[in-house]
């Protein structure tokens, strides 16, 4: 057997415990990351809301139209809604388009886009939308061109899947010097789909 002079032993000693420490410091390390990362992540998931993700809806509303004419009719109308959900801390911004069939109002059926503004509280989301509609033709008979919309709305988590949502919607537009605009209120039937 050879005998290493001790001070090789020294020297091979230290670099074992440097090499010793180092896998422990870096091991300690990846044990925190892997520890923050998984307490990130259930906080994450904490927080996110029922209402985060894609959803389909259909609807029943009621339209009126002002200035009222001979042609108008306030009316019951069906509707479709489909968008997608994101939760971006304590607030869901989402996206969606639409479809109203409320043929006889002042600018027909109706269908646009909107941005959706959404504070989740628990099973509840009171949210504001803005956006664009175009459609018609309505009772002059010719389309109504792109107007703004805006909405005040409230949603209801029913279970996992399914909510109730109603809607106060208006939108305006000004054609021959008058302005001319819908206002709907409607219940709704929304499913997530996961």
């Amino acid at each position: 057997m050879y005998n290493f002079p001790a001070t090789y032993l020294d020297q091979i000693g230290a670099m074992v415990l440097k090499l010793v420490s180092i896998k422990e410091i870096t091991l300690k390390k990846s044990t925190m990351a892997i520890a923050v990362a998984a307490a990130l992540l259930s906080i994450t998931a904490a927080q996110a809301s029922e209402f985060n993700g894609a959803y389909l809806s259909g609807k029943i509303g009621y339209n009126t139209s002002s200035p009222a004419t001979n042609h108008t009719v306030d009316q019951l109308y069906p509707g479709l809604e489909a968008g997608y959900g994101w939760d971006i801390g304590n607030v869901l911004l989402g996206v969606d388009g639409f479809a109203d069939w409320h043929t006889n109002s002042i600018t027909g059926d109706d269908y646009g886009v909107d941005v959706k503004l959404g504070f989740p509280m628990d099973k509840f989301m009171p949210y504001a939308k803005l956006g664009e509609t175009t459609g018609g033709p309505g009772i002059h008979m010719i389309g109504p061109g792109t107007r703004l919309n805006g909405a005040l709305g409230i949603e209801y988590k029913l279970d996992y899947l399914w909510s109730a949502v109603g809607e106060l919607f208006t939108d305006s537009i000004k054609i021959h010097g008058l302005r001319e605009k819908n206002t709907n209120i409607s219940v709704g039937l929304r499913r997530s789909l996961p």
